[in-house]
């Protein structure tokens, strides 16, 4: 269904102004919502510093993002679970953000919403 609505509006794109552009900005920053990527990183970081200037500890809930501030308290969700990290890094590499990724999670905070066996899970994020 969604689909079909921006393909309609795609059609009459040249003659589109600028609020059916914002809107259509708006609606495709909604339907991507939830289709965030996160990941997790541990113990060979363990002690690196990160770009906050601390050392890395993968035992606490943390995560490495481009999207937060640093001190910044998110809540990243995973098939009914959630966990709230700070944001103490950053990453993941640029490559990886364009493929999804959004969030690299330490280890504890991954740990809380999936097996760390799937190494990549799919995820919500919000600011709190």
């Amino acid at each position: 269904m969604y689909y079909n609505f921006v393909k309609g509006l795609f059609q009459d794109l040249e003659r589109a102004s600028a609020r059916t552009l914002a809107a259509l900005l708006m609606l495709s920053c909604l339907a991507c919502q939830g289709a965030d990527r996160a990941s997790w990183y541990g113990e060979k970081q363990r002690g690196l510093p990160m770009a906050n200037g601390q050392p890395f500890n993968p035992d606490k809930l943390t995560g490495a993002s481009w999207f937060f501030d640093f001190g910044s308290m998110v809540v990243v969700t995973h098939a009914n679970r959630s966990v709230i990290v700070e944001i103490t890094d950053r990453g993941p590499t640029k490559r990886l953000v364009n493929e999804g990724r959004k969030i690299d999670l330490s280890r504890a905070a991954f740990a809380k919403l999936a097996d760390l066996d799937l190494g990549l899970i799919s995820v919500t994020i919000r600011k709190q």
